[in-house]
């Protein structure tokens, strides 16, 4: 469920990490890292580019994997 602001909520965000394949966590902590190591933004937008993964990209992969899933069945 989004907030108003378009975010996803906290107990969301927990439940879609528990519902990624092992591949997928592992393909998001690369991409975490890759934003950690080559950081070169201030702190406050290093914290909105690792929140974006959680609250955003993570969700999406887990909403379209079950799409997938659900028109294969």
């Amino acid at each position: 469920m989004e907030e108003q602001d378009g975010r996803v909520s906290n107990d969301t965000t927990v439940e879609s990490i528990k519902s990624l394949t092992d591949k997928d966590a592992k393909t998001f902590l690369n991409l975490i890292y890759a934003v950690l190591k080559d950081n070169t933004s201030p702190k406050e937008q290093l914290i909105s580019n690792v929140l974006s993964i959680y609250e955003k990209q993570i969700p999406r992969v887990v909403k379209a994997r079950q799409n997938r899933n659900d028109g294969s069945s």
